[in-house]
C-alpha cells in the first residue's frame, strides 16, 4: 500500500548509528548503537518495520500493541550491544578459574612445577595461563597498588623453583611466598626447607629490590616492555638456612652478568587474589594472596644482611644456577650494605 512504501529505514551500520523509520506522518528513533554491525542494524530495522507497518484495518491491533512491540525489538537491539563488557568480563572470570583449577596442590605446601607434573598437566597450566593473559589484556600492571602485599607461589616451571622441587637426602621444599612492598621497592623470596623426618627446618630467603623498567626495553626472552608491566629486578642477597637440630647459616650475593639482560618479571595479571607473572627468561609464576602474610626484612636488618660476609655468584637473567658455582667466578665480597 502507499503508507508501506511510506517507510524507510536509513542506517549507517560501520560508525555511530540512529535507525529512523519515517512514515508519511512521524519519525520514531528506534535505537542508538556504538559501533552496531551491519546485521544487527538490519535486524532491529526489519523488526520495528513489522512491528510499525500499517495492515489491513480490520486486522489492524490496538496500538497499545504495536508500542509494545517496537519497544521489545529496541530492546533486543540494545540489549545485543550493551552484553559485550558483561561477556568480556566472564571470559576473564572462566579464565582464572580454569587457570586455578589446573594447578593442584601439593603434600608439602610447596608450589607445583613442570618437573613435579605430567608434561600434559604443565602444557594446560601454561595455555590457561596464556588464555587469561590474553582475555583480560591488562596494563601498567607495574605500578599498581594491588601488588603490595604477601602473596604465595602456587606454581612455577623457573628454573630456580624447579631446582628446589627434588631436593636430596629426604630434604623437601615447602610453601614459597614472595611479600612485596611498592612503597619501598622491595621483595623477597621466602621458601621452607623441610625434611621426611620432620626433625630439620630450613628455610631460603632471596632479597631483592626492583624498579620499573623503561618502555621500550627487551627481557631476556627478547619481549618488548610494551604494556608497562614489568619491573627489573636487583637480587641483592641469597640466604640458606638451618634452623634446628643445629643452626647454619650461608648467605651468598648474586652477581649480575652485564653481557646478559637485566632480571626482569612482567605482570601479565593482576587482581585482589590472583598474580600472573613471566621472568625475564619467559618463565611462569601464578602466586595467590597469602591467607597467612609473612613480613620483610626491616632496612635496619637488611643493612645488617648486607655487611655479613658473603659469597658472591654470578647470575644471569635469573637465579637458575645460583647454586652452581664455578671456580674463578667470584668477584670481591661487597660489604657496603646497599639499599
Amino acid at each position: 500500500s502507499a503508507s508501506h512504501q511510506d517507510l524507510r529505514c536509513t542506517c549507517d551500520a560501520s560508525q555511530l548509528s540512529i535507525i529512523y523509520l519515517r512514515s508519511a506522518r512521524n519519525s520514531f528513533p528506534c535505537c542508538i548503537m556504538l559501533a552496531c554491525r551491519k546485521e544487527l542494524a538490519l535486524l532491529c530495522c526489519w523488526a520495528c518495520t513489522a512491528a510499525l507497518r500499517t495492515p489491513n484495518p480490520r486486522t489492524r491491533p490496538p496500538v497499545i500493541a504495536r508500542r509494545g512491540l517496537f519497544h521489545t525489538a529496541a530492546a533486543a537491539a540494545l540489549a545485543a550491544v550493551t552484553t559485550k563488557p558483561a561477556a568480556a568480563a566472564t571470559t576473564v572470570a572462566a579464565a582464572k578459574a580454569a587457570l586455578l583449577d589446573a594447578i593442584p596442590a601439593t603434600a608439602t605446601g610447596a608450589p607445583a612445577t613442570n618437573a613435579t607434573l605430567p608434561r600434559a598437566v604443565a602444557g594446560k597450566i601454561s595455555k590457561c595461563a596464556d588464555a587469561l593473559d590474553a582475555a583480560a589484556s591488562m596494563k601498567d600492571t607495574a605500578s599498581n597498588k594491588q601488588l603490595d602485599g604477601s602473596w604465595r607461589l602456587v606454581y612455577s616451571d623457573a628454573p630456580e623453583i624447579t631446582n628446589l622441587a627434588k631436593l636430596p637426602l629426604g630434604f623437601q621444599l615447602g610453601p614459597v611466598r614472595q611479600p612485596f612492598s611498592l612503597a619501598s621497592k622491595t621483595f623477597e623470596n621466602q621458601g621452607e626447607i623441610l625434611h621426611v623426618t620432620r626433625l630439620i627446618h630450613g628455610s631460603t630467603r632471596v632479597v631483592g629490590d626492583f624498579e620499573r623498567a623503561a618502555r621500550g626495553t627487551l627481557n631476556a626472552a627478547g619481549v618488548v616492555n610494551d604494556r608497562g608491566d614489568r619491573v627489573d629486578v636487583f637480587f641483592r642477597r641469597v640466604v640458606f638456612k638451618i634452623d634446628a637440630p643445629v643452626a647454619i647459616k650461608t648467605v651468598v650475593e648474586p652477581k649480575s652478568d652485564p653481557s646478559l639482560a637485566r632480571p626482569a618479571v612482567d605482570t601479565v595479571y593482576l587482581d585482589g587474589d590472583l598474580r600472573v607473572t613471566r621472568g625475564g627468561d619467559g618463565s611462569l609464576f601464578v602466586l595467590t594472596r597469602d591467607a597467612d602474610p609473612v613480613p620483610m626484612l626491616t632496612s635496619a636488618e637488611r643493612k645488617e644482611l648486607y655487611g655479613e660476609v658473603s659469597s658472591d655468584v654470578v647470575s644471569g637473567a635469573g637465579l637458575g644456577n645460583w647454586s652452581r658455582t664455578t671456580k674463578g667466578v667470584f668477584s670481591s665480597t661487597d660489604t657496603r650494605g646497599r639499599e
